[in-house]
Formats: structure tokens, C-alpha cells, sequence
């Protein structure tokens, strides 16, 4: 009984070592992964609101964003409609940080939200980006942009 006891307690004890390390090396990870995923979000809404350039961002954006668009030329009529607001005048930097979801046997996927406040020649807006890393690489899975106002423009906000 007592050996039966001996076996249990160091069991439970590697257990408990097992599941202090994993959450050690999660901890690390994450910080790496919200330091990694901030700086890609940041230049990559510098690099498209500059000068609301779609290829900016069609150039980084992930394979799941491309599927969820039913029209190509929706990214052209978006982005055209962003222009409204004129080019970057000041980024404020985004906050947010990424996540990491087990999945299991099929792995596990990592993904980033950060939201951003930029002021434009035409107006101010807020700017959410959602990221997501596959094969080593962060890539675009969402962008948008809330505009506090159109200028001269009363339709719907676009978003993509």
C-alpha cells in the first residue's frame, strides 16, 4: 500500500512538474508571439494606409482572406473608398496581442488582433487588424477601418 502511495505521489508530482513547464513555455512563447505579431501589424497599416494602396495589402493578406472575398474588384472598391480619407498623417500604434489555440492532433494556430488609432489628411479613424501565422509567416486574415467620419460621404462605412 505504501509503495502503491510512493508510485501515486511521484506520479502527481511530475504531473504538476509537466504542467508548470508547459504553462512556463507558453508564457515565453506568447510574449515572443505578441512582440512578433505587434511589430507586422504595425507596418503593415503603416504600409497600406499611407497611401491606401490595395496591393499593400493584397500582397500580405492570407489565403483565407482571398477565399472569404466573393469579388476581387471588392478590394479595389474598398480600398477606394478608404482613400477617401487622404494619406497617413500620424499612427498612433496599435494594442492588442496573439493567441495560441491547441487544436488537439491537428496542431495548434496561432492568430493576432490589434487595433490601431490613425489620423488621416481628411479625418481620423480606428483601424482592426486580425492576423494570423502559418508556415512561419504572419499574413493578413482581416482589415478594418472605422472612420470617425467620411468626408462628404454619408454611406455605409466599408469593411472587408
Amino acid at each position: 500500500m505504501k509503495k502503491a502511495l510512493l508510485i501515486f505521489g511521484g506520479l502527481c508530482a511530475t504531473g504538476f512538474l509537466l504542467l508548470i513547464v508547459f504553462i512556463a513555455f507558453i508564457a515565453y512563447t506568447g510574449r515572443g508571439l505578441d512582440k512578433e505579431s505587434k511589430t507586422y501589424a504595425d507596418a503593415a497599416i503603416i504600409a497600406v494606409t499611407s497611401q491606401w494602396n490595395e496591393k499593400e495589402l493584397t500582397d500580405r493578406v492570407s489565403p483565407q482572406f482571398m477565399a472569404a472575398m466573393r469579388d476581387p474588384a471588392d478590394v479595389d472598391r474598398v480600398v477606394g473608398m478608404w482613400r477617401l480619407l487622404g494619406p497617413l498623417k500620424k499612427y498612433d500604434g496599435s494594442k492588442g496581442d496573439a493567441h495560441i489555440e491547441l487544436r488537439g492532433f491537428r496542431g495548434k494556430t496561432i492568430t493576432a488582433v490589434y487595433v490601431a488609432r490613425a489620423e488621416f489628411e481628411h479625418g481620423s479613424a480606428r483601424i482592426k487588424i486580425s492576423l494570423i501565422k502559418s508556415d512561419g509567416a504572419w499574413k493578413i486574415l482581416g482589415f478594418n477601418v472605422a472612420p470617425d467620419s467620411y468626408p462628404g460621404l454619408n454611406a455605409a462605412q466599408p469593411n472587408i
